[in-house]
């Protein structure tokens, strides 16, 4: 079973494939299946983004005042 990888480690090898595709010495096969990898990270990491803004949202729900005329009440 393939071990779930995290944001940052899909980060680095993005940033890895680029370096691979920017070297002209790498073969067109090779690009275009390094580019489909990439395709591939790229909407793992828009997932893991979504979920974290998500996440951002709740906790900031949790931590705002809940009635904003209370302040007048005190």
């Amino acid at each position: 079973m393939k071990k779930k990888q995290s944001f940052e480690e899909m980060l680095n090898e993005l940033n890895d494939t680029v370096d691979q595709l920017s070297d002209e010495e790498t073969p067109l096969e090779d690009a275009l299946n390094l580019y489909a990898g990439a395709a591939e990270k790229i909407a793992a990491c828009s997932a893991v983004l979504q979920d974290a803004k998500v996440r951002v949202a709740e906790i900031t729900k949790t931590i705002a005042p809940q009635d904003e005329g209370a302040e007048d009440e005190v």
